[in-house]
């Protein structure tokens, strides 16, 4: 592990959206001892995805579980300016071009239990980086020393690498933004992750208007992020539940302004 402490810049939570995020964090543990390493992922850019990640992994060390959250997001990360870290760091993608050793891309924060993985400088090839022996030998690494590993990935429906990640992880979970992903959108990323033989445990809608708070928990939560009811696994809706309401949501709401 790197001797280089960080200290991130978290915002606090309200009362609703920490309880919204522990009701996640409970829903994962009753998911299986197996489930250590979870993926995130979403159709589209800037559902709020990366947030809940970071918010998930620390909720999680809460519990004194040791946690450590992996930002794959070699494109576009938003990771240390979203928490104002300006120390220099050493990343995901350094690793995987045989720069650095694992050591030395794991970082330390002020809290004991969580760590985090930086996805370093952009690198012009992360498909290939992703998809090659060097991440899966560092999944199984961190899967032997941690409790709980969350991956951070881009959106699946715009690049591949989101699915060449989750691949290698124990299960996935996919986040949708309330009034923003389409039904076809929504298909799209279920065909994409069906089709790899990913787990999914199921959906979060996000960013949920307290006017529509049947939707989920909160007046907004973290800027404006609402981390929904729909749950994982048993606890949940699956994509259909989710098309089906959400669509019927909408025309109700339709229904209501023309009125």
């Amino acid at each position: 592990m790197h001797n280089k402490t960080i200290i991130p810049q978290i915002s606090s939570l309200d009362f609703h959206t920490k309880e919204a995020i522990n009701i996640l964090r409970g829903n994962i543990q009753m998911a299986g001892y197996n489930v250590k390493v979870i993926a995130l992922t979403s159709a589209r850019a800037n559902e709020g995805k990366s947030s809940l990640s970071f918010r998930l992994a620390k909720s999680l060390a809460g519990l004194n579980k040791k946690v450590v959250y992996l930002d794959c997001d070699i494109r576009n990360s938003k990771t240390k300016k979203r928490y104002r870290i300006v120390e220099k760091t050493e990343g995901l993608s350094e690793y995987l071009c045989g720069q650095q050793p694992v050591e030395n891309i794991i970082y330390p924060t002020d809290d004991p239990c969580f760590d985090i993985i930086f996805s370093g400088k952009y690198a012009p090839n992360p498909s290939e980086l992703l998809s090659g022996e060097l991440f899966l030998t560092l999944i199984k690494s961190l899967k032997s020393q941690y409790d709980y590993v969350i991956v951070d990935t881009p959106p699946a429906n715009l690049v591949v690498d989101s699915v060449l990640v989750a691949k290698n992880c124990d299960a996935t979970i996919i986040v949708v933004e309330s009034g923003l992903t389409d039904r076809r959108e929504a298909l799209r990323l279920k065909g994409l992750l069906e089709n790899a033989e990913i787990k999914v445990l199921g959906v979060v809608l996000n960013k949920i208007e307290f006017a529509k708070k049947r939707y989920g928990y909160g007046k907004y939560g973290y800027k404006k992020y609402g981390y929904g009811k729909y749950g994982y696994g048993s606890y949940g809706y699956g994509y259909e539940e989710y098309i089906k309401e959400t669509e019927e949501h909408r025309k109700a709401d339709k229904n209501e302004s023309k009125s």
